[in-house]
């Protein structure tokens, strides 16, 4: 049961280790068993230490410079990321560009211009990012469970793949800059990563 009736307020013992649930509880108050409340945090009848706090069962360390996220962490990661930096990047285009093109004007036809252009290039740009994000981070995945190998190959294939499709539409002059662009500025950020210490995986 979660709740034992007039029991003792369950609290830590005086040598640092957690009280055994599977005592009968003592008479006047009330009593969790710890171990039905949070069986995700492991055992109670033992003492805790340190990274015990940080890691869960199955997920792995995030301190842990080998972590890696599964596939599906990686998607709204990627893609979250992508879309508010391309909201941020795009809204602050469209300040320049309303403050720039309403200058002169009154305050109340100003503040018109510069929202109608932050609301335009703001979102459009978060979109764009963002599908670049997940492309990304589906591609990846591709590449490693078909290479069957997790290291820097997947994610600079990845991006390079990733530009290509993205601006195939415009032309292979386009698709082919858009790759090379990708693919170098993912290979920056692992070679960022390992001067770290080796969490090149945790940037991706």
């Amino acid at each position: 049961r979660l709740f034992h009736s007039h029991a003792t307020p369950w609290r830590p013992m005086s040598d640092g280790m957690l009280p055994d649930a599977n005592r009968q509880p003592q008479q006047g108050g009330l009593a969790i068993d710890p171990r039905v409340f949070a069986p995700m945090l492991g055992r109670f009848d033992q003492a805790m230490s340190g990274g015990e706090f940080l890691e869960v069962p199955g997920l792995g360390n995030p301190n842990d410079p080998n972590f890696r996220r599964s596939w599906g962490e990686r998607l709204t990661y990627n893609a979250g990321r992508m879309y508010l930096a391309g909201l941020v990047c795009g809204g602050s285009y469209g300040l320049y560009e309303g403050v720039r093109d309403s200058a002169g004007q009154i305050r109340r036809l100003r503040i018109n211009s510069v929202l109608n252009a932050t609301s335009r290039h703001g979102p459009m740009l978060g979109n764009s990012a963002g599908v670049l994000g997940m492309m990304f981070s589906g591609l990846e995945t591709l590449a490693g469970a078909v290479r069957g190998e997790d290291d820097i190959l997947n994610p600079i294939g990845a991006a390079t793949l990733t530009g290509v499709l993205f601006k195939m539409g415009s032309g292979p002059r386009a698709a082919t800059v858009a790759g090379v662009v990708g693919g170098g500025a993912v290979a920056a950020m692992v070679f960022a990563g390992k001067q770290l210490g080796g969490a090149w995986k945790n940037m991706l």
